[in-house]
């Protein structure tokens, strides 16, 4: 399991920028350019941190961890479980609606 302050590989977003640091941190114009919905961030990753050279957002290794062991094994549980998109759109339309 990465721990979030840990530092693993970086992203490659912003390989044209000079500070070395910048590949390690996403901000949130990072993540919903890779197509998260910005209101979700927080509830996702948790509250921003401070980066480098003034950047806000969150470490590489936190948005890692959250999209392995959250994201990834829902979205598979999802995926595995219904015959199509609609029977899980069905099913998450009747647990709201309860």
């Amino acid at each position: 399991m990465t721990e979030p302050s840990h530092m693993v590989e970086g992203h490659g977003l912003h390989t044209d920028d000079p500070n070395p640091q910048r590949q390690f941190w996403y901000t949130a114009d990072d993540l919903v350019y890779l197509g998260y919905q910005l209101e979700a961030l927080e509830d996702l990753f948790g509250k921003t941190t401070p980066g480098p050279d003034g950047l806000v957002g969150w470490t590489v290794s936190t948005v890692w961890k959250v999209e392995e062991e959250v994201i990834a094994p829902a979205y598979e549980l999802i995926t595995s479980s219904f015959v199509d998109s609609e029977a899980a759109a069905n099913a998450m339309f009747r647990a709201q609606s309860e």
